[in-house]
């Protein structure tokens, strides 16, 4: 049997004879760690790094906008002519057209804005799409078109505000991207998480990804519902509560570290200790530890704060100690090379 410990819970394979275990003369002590320095397998590592790896400047201007604004500015165009008119009787033909003018466009932002046309909307998103960058990288679609070969994979929340495609700008074909509520990875379970397993199967096995990474977010309603939901047993939703229950061990230790800050201080906390309750769920995964082992594989954690424009990135190490050879500690976990 091999543990994994993180953050005080531990992750644990077992092997399918335990008798062989014992009688093997090699026992490695497999670690998983989330800070850059060495970890022993003894210590309890540090999960969240106060400092990102890098950070994008956030925004020295936040604007706002509101809907009347734009109705506001219309009527006072039209008040200030309609005061000019008073002042200067010699504009008032060319007044009196801008007037009109100002008066249409008013009335026609006003139905736009009533009225939206879903079909419309896709239609020209299309068209943009096709004009502005399939047509412009027919290189690009051509190679696209016998096959895939991503670098990445990525587990990101399915908040409409935090594309991970948008956020880091990668192109088709290089992220094999699974959105879901709380970018949860769940534990390796065949019958219960057969969609997000067949999905980090295809992408190692398959598709030999090289990074995992997964992506938290600021002001995640997932999260927030983590938080909150007392899990009593009573629950209040067909399936949000069982899903995002996964972040589980990530709100117990916000609570135990932070419990008297308040709810805002609380979620933003449990955003990033939850990308590390995933990453050790990953472990769980044998053909994640065995591209882990074999080095072709490597995991990492990610944070978007949307509010103030930055983004954090850390990794977590993986290792054997003693130092062994694949092939020892294929031997001794019965993992199929």
């Amino acid at each position: 049997m091999s543990t994994s410990s993180i953050n005080g819970w531990c992750l644990t394979s077992l092997s399918p004879s335990q008798s062989s275990l014992q009688k093997a003369t090699l026992r490695p002590s497999i670690f998983a760690s989330l800070n850059s320095s060495p970890v022993s397998s003894s210590s309890i590592p540090t999960l969240i790094r106060n400092q990102p790896v890098f950070a994008a400047p956030a925004p020295i201007i936040n604007p706002t906008w509101r809907e009347e604004m734009g109705k506001n500015s219309y009527e006072e165009a039209i008040e200030a002519l309609k005061k000019l008119l008073n002042e200067k009787g010699e504009l008032k033909p060319a007044a009196a057209a801008k007037v009109e003018q100002i008066t249409a466009e008013l009335q026609t932002a006003s139905s736009d804005t009533k009225s939206f046309n879903p079909v419309e909307r896709i239609k020209e998103g299309y068209i943009h799409f096709k004009k502005e960058k399939y047509d412009k990288s027919p290189g690009l679609y051509s190679e696209l078109a016998r096959g895939q070969s991503p670098k990445f994979m990525v587990f990101a929340c399915s908040d409409s505000r935090v594309c991970p495609s948008h956020v880091l700008d990668f192109q088709p074909g290089e992220a094999f991207v699974v959105r879901n509520v709380a970018n949860m990875v769940p534990p390796y379970d065949k019958v219960k998480y057969s969609g997000i397993g067949s999905a980090v199967e295809y992408a190692v096995l398959h598709l030999k990804v090289e990074n995992i990474v997964v992506i938290g977010h600021s002001a995640c309603g997932g999260i927030k519902g983590l938080m909150t939901f007392p899990f009593d047993g009573k629950y209040s939703t067909d399936f949000i509560e069982e899903w995002v229950s996964i972040g589980l061990p990530a709100k117990s230790k916000v609570l135990a570290e932070h419990g008297g800050a308040d709810l805002p201080e609380l979620c933003t906390h449990c955003e990033k200790e939850a990308v590390n309750v995933s990453l050790g769920n990953l472990l769980t995964y044998p053909f994640v530890r065995e591209g882990l082992v074999k080095k072709t594989l490597a995991l990492k954690g990610g944070y978007y704060d949307f509010i103030t424009g930055s983004f954090e990135l850390w990794g977590l190490e993986f290792g054997l100690s003693p130092p062994l050879s694949v092939k020892d500690v294929a031997t001794i976990l019965h993992w199929k090379l």
